[in-house]
C-alpha cells in the first residue's frame, strides 16, 4: 500500500496530537480515519505500570465499527511515540491475524513504514512470550495447526489467572471445548496439563514430541535426549527439553485431539 500526502499529513497531524500516547486509525476509500485509543493501563505485580496507551493501542469499538459503515478498512495505522517504525512482534502478529496492511507512523518524525501480510508464523522453538498471544497455549494452538493440520479454538485469557481460585480453571475448563480427551499412553503431539510452582490450577501445558523431537513444519537442529517435550514457559523462549521426572511430577492430565490418529 502506498500512502499520499494527504494520508501522511493526517496521520501525523493524530499522532502529534494524542502524543505521548499511541494515535490509532484506519485507511477507508483512502482517506484517514482517527479512532480513540482505550487501550488499558496494565500494572505489574509490585504495581509499577506494565503497559498503557504510551506503549500500546486499542481501537474503540463503536470508532471501528461506524469506519466499518463507512466503507471497507485498506489499513490499520498507529503511532510510536518516542520511537521508530519498526514493527514490534505484536504488530507482526496483527499484520498476520487481520490481514490487512499495517502502517506505523513514528512521532514526533515524520517517518512512516507499510507492513503488508505476507505468512509471517513465528517460530515453534525459540520465540518470545508474550501472555494472551504468544504463551504455553498458543504455542499448542499452532504446533496444532502446523504439525497435524487441526485447528483448535482460541480462549480469552488474563494473565496470572491461575493465581485466584475464583478464577476458572481454562485449562481443565476448556480442552474438553476445544475437542481434547484423556488419555493413559503417550504419543507425537499429546498434551500434558501441568501445575507449575504453587498455584490454584493446572496453569502450563507441555507436548510430548517423543524420542526424536524433530518438527516437520520448521527446520530445527538435533535435540539431545529422549522423551522431549516442547513448551513455552512463562517469560521465557519456548524451548524443546527432556521429559524428566521434574516435569512428570508436575502433570495433572494427559490429553489427545478426537482427529489425531491413534499410533
Amino acid at each position: 500500500m502506498k500512502l499520499s500526502a494527504k494520508l501522511k499529513k493526517a496521520i501525523h497531524l493524530h499522532a502529534a496530537e494524542m502524543f505521548p500516547d499511541e494515535c490509532c486509525g484506519v485507511i477507508v476509500n483512502d482517506e484517514y480515519i482517527a479512532c480513540r485509543n482505550v487501550a488499558p493501563t496494565i500494572y505489574d505485580k509490585l504495581g509499577k505500570v506494565k503497559q498503557d496507551k504510551t506503549t500500546n493501542f486499542e481501537i474503540h469499538p463503536q470508532d471501528l465499527a461506524n469506519a466499518e459503515d463507512s466503507g471497507v478498512i485498506q489499513a490499520y495505522v498507529h503511532s510510536h511515540p518516542n520511537g521508530t517504525t519498526r514493527a514490534s512482534e505484536l504488530d507482526l502478529h496483527q499484520v498476520e491475524l487481520h490481514k490487512k496492511p499495517w502502517v506505523i507512523c513514528a512521532c514526533p518524525d515524520l517517518d512512516f513504514a507499510v507492513y503488508e501480510p505476507c505468512g509471517f508464523k513465528f517460530p515453534l522453538i525459540g520465540r518470545n512470550y508474550h501472555h494472551g498471544w504468544m504463551d504455553c497455549y498458543t504455542i499448542v494452538r499452532d504446533f496444532y495447526s502446523r504439525e497435524l493440520g487441526i485447528n483448535i479454538p482460541d480462549f480469552e485469557r488474563l494473565d496470572r489467572w491461575w493465581e485466584s481460585a475464583e478464577n476458572a480453571s481454562l485449562y481443565l475448563d476448556n480442552f474438553g471445548k476445544a475437542g481434547f480427551f484423556e488419555v493413559s499412553d503417550l504419543q507425537y503431539g499429546d498434551v500434558m496439563l501441568c501445575r507449575v510452582n504453587p498455584t490454584k490450577h493446572v496453569n502450563h501445558a507441555v507436548i510430548w514430541l517423543g524420542d526424536n523431537g524433530a518438527l516437520k513444519s520448521e527446520q530445527s537442529e538435533a535435540c539431545v535426549g529422549s522423551s522431549l517435550i516442547l513448551h513455552h514457559p512463562y517469560n521465557c523462549k519456548s524451548v524443546r527439553e527432556v521429559f524428566g521426572q521434574q516435569w512428570q511430577e508436575q502433570v495433572a492430565i494427559t490429553v489427545r485431539h478426537r482427529n489425531v490418529k491413534n499410533n
